[in-house]
């Protein structure tokens, strides 16, 4: 077993949908932040800065956030699930991590990431299937470029790889019979998945295909 690395960090992958996410802060930052969230899935967003990009702004008149045209108050994350502080003040962003710390609030905190409770990784997304980089706040340039040659690597057959066996698997667990067999299939049709030829038949065809070659009939 290795030691713990003090300091270190647990990758996790969050369910965003129908938590409440708050950014403070409107700037370049904030944007990309908010993107990251929308991107993953979040559908309840309030941004609160008195202005903000042209982005951020779009996809406020577009429904996707709940923007706040004011400066920070005092109680206004209270009930939030998950915060980013993206102001460009560091003793605000000090003392929403503080706050937020004792609320039991998720945090991130763009100018310092020690003072936050999670820091946000370099992404490569292929439809379902989520790549991340991080060298835990070391070296986010370093992270970036890792994740630049992971997304020239892993092209857009990656992300329909997984999405169909996304469907191949949730059809197999519908399945009696083949409890045993499951893992054996799965890791057949992982390979297929990559290899093509499975594009024009149906999770159904491809799960007895499977069936068959694994008992020996095909």
């Amino acid at each position: 077993m290795e030691d713990c690395t003090p300091g270190g960090f647990y990758p996790v992958a969050l369910r965003l949908s129908g938590k409440l996410c708050m950014i403070i802060g409107g700037g370049k930052v904030a944007e990309r932040k908010l993107k990251g969230l929308l991107e993953s899935g979040a559908d309840r967003i309030e941004l609160i800065s008195p202005v903000v990009t042209e982005a951020i702004e779009a996809w406020a008149a577009a429904g996707r956030l709940i923007w706040r045209s004011r400066p920070y108050a005092a109680c206004d994350i209270e009930g939030a699930w998950l915060l980013i502080a993206a102001t460009d003040g560091r003793a605000l962003n000090a003392s929403l991590a503080m706050e937020a710390d004792r609320l039991g609030i998720l945090s991130n905190i763009a100018d310092d990431y020690e003072s936050g409770s999670f820091i946000t990784p370099a992404v490569t997304r292929r439809g379902p299937l989520v790549i991340t980089v991080t060298t835990s706040g070391a070296s986010p340039a370093l992270a970036k470029a890792l994740n630049k040659e992971l997304d020239e690597r892993y092209g857009e057959r990656y992300g329909e790889a997984a999405a169909r066996l996304g469907e191949l698997r949730k059809l197999m667990l519908t399945r009696a019979g083949i409890r045993e067999e499951r893992d054996e299939l799965l890791r057949l049709a992982s390979r297929e998945a990559l290899d093509g030829g499975i594009e024009n038949i149906t999770a159904d065809q491809w799960l007895e295909s499977l069936i068959a070659r694994t008992k020996g009939r095909a």
